[in-house]
């Protein structure tokens, strides 16, 4: 894995959000703050990274929750109504989440997300795209 010392710095978190549960196998759900419009491009590099997110977080005990992969696998984005509808679950989704984990480069869905959880009051962690704190 890279980043080492970042490596602690999610482990810390994810063992942050364990605390006081009775459950020793509980995973805290953690939102994926990745750019959402070039995952629906069909952009395979972007798709690699947005992946390799979730893995990181699946590694560091977290259940990733991301809608850039999951969503688009039943819902057409490009027609308005289905959009909005998976606008709405974007939000029932987050709302579920513990904490927001942002990666790489804030692009324009990015920030839209990172917006959404500050009003539902999630802590957001940011990483660079080699998953180190930023």
């Amino acid at each position: 894995m890279k980043g080492s010392e970042t490596m602690s710095e999610a482990t810390m978190a994810i063992a942050k959000l364990r605390t006081n549960k009775p459950n020793p196998n509980y995973r805290p759900m953690i939102f994926v703050v990745a750019p959402f419009t070039e995952v629906i491009k069909g952009d395979t590099t972007t798709i690699r990274a947005v992946r390799s997110y979730c893995r990181f977080i699946y590694q560091h005990g977290g259940i990733p929750v991301c809608p850039q992969l999951y969503l688009p696998q039943f819902i057409n984005l490009h027609r308005s109504r289905e959009f909005q509808t998976a606008a709405f679950i974007n939000i029932v989704l987050l709302t579920k989440c513990d904490e927001a984990w942002s990666f790489g480069k804030l692009t324009h869905d990015m920030h839209y997300f990172i917006r959404l959880a500050k009003r539902k009051n999630k802590n957001i962690r940011y990483f660079n795209t080699e998953m180190g704190a930023n």
